[in-house]
């Protein structure tokens, strides 16, 4: 809720580079509460630093440098992307608190599902809590006014549609899942994603124009993602060896 509130007062260009901070984030959390290890002195260790660095670094240039015009389209919905927002503040804290409970909320759900491992039932309860926290507070802020939907060529009903379905009940449940298998800086890892997604339905959907440095940006942010994920698996891999080494019969 904080975060589309946010978009209300700033432009998704910078809740876009607030957003790659979340993974950082939620490695100091995890670390502090004993989710993750991070041996520095080790290539693993460090690969888990330089694969976040890079992946932020990657969605900044994505964001910040757009360098030479690759490809030009001309489309009117372009005008949709150089909307800007006033009262900058009010959403910078916004989006603080917003991505500091996320960050919070990935490190509670990596304790929860070690004690209830039921992703979907958990999924459900966060939703029905949820509905029913925004419920209350809509009522009380948003005018009567706003509650009727408008058709806007269906538009109205794509977003909600994808948002019910898809961001709230699909993918909560999907990095439940993740967090229980892999831990919340492993799920986290995918977050500079976003930006290369959003870069690529605004080329081919609408028709924005291709920069080189969402090229460039692209290429570190996928970059850094697989430096973290190799990471985590040698890290993986060795505890499971040193337990295999430890169980294993003497004779």
């Amino acid at each position: 809720m904080l975060l589309t509130v946010a978009l209300e007062f700033i432009s998704s260009a910078y809740e876009s580079i607030a957003l790659n901070l979340a993974p950082s984030i939620v490695l100091v959390l995890a670390l502090v509460f004993g989710q993750e290890k991070l041996r520095f002195r080790t290539i693993d260790g460090q690969a888990k630093v330089w694969g976040l660095a890079l992946s932020a670094a990657g969605a900044l240039v994505i964001v910040l440098w757009k360098g030479p015009t690759l490809f030009k389209l001309s489309s009117s919905t372009t005008r949709l992307l150089q909307r800007t927002r006033t009262d900058g503040v009010i959403g910078g804290v916004l989006l603080i608190v917003g991505i500091l409970a996320a960050s919070f909320w990935y490190i509670t759900v990596g304790h929860v599902v070690r004690i209830y491992p039921a992703e979907l039932s958990l999924t459900a309860i966060m939703n029905l809590f949820g509905t029913i926290q925004i419920g209350i507070i809509t009522a009380v802020v948003i005018p009567n006014s706003s509650w009727k939907l408008k058709w806007d060529g269906g538009l109205t009903l794509i977003t909600l549609s994808i948002g019910g379905i898809g961001v709230t009940g699909l993918s909560y449940y999907v990095m439940a899942w993740s967090i229980k298998k892999k831990g919340p800086v492993f799920t986290t890892a995918f977050s500079p994603l976003l930006v290369v997604f959003s870069f690529l339905l605004q080329t081919f959907v609408l028709h924005s124009s291709v920069h080189l440095g969402s090229i460039i940006g692209a290429v570190f942010v996928v970059a850094g993602m697989y430096i973290l994920l190799w990471a985590k698996s040698r890290e993986k891999n060795i505890e499971v060896t040193v337990e295999t080494g430890i169980h294993s019969p003497l004779i």
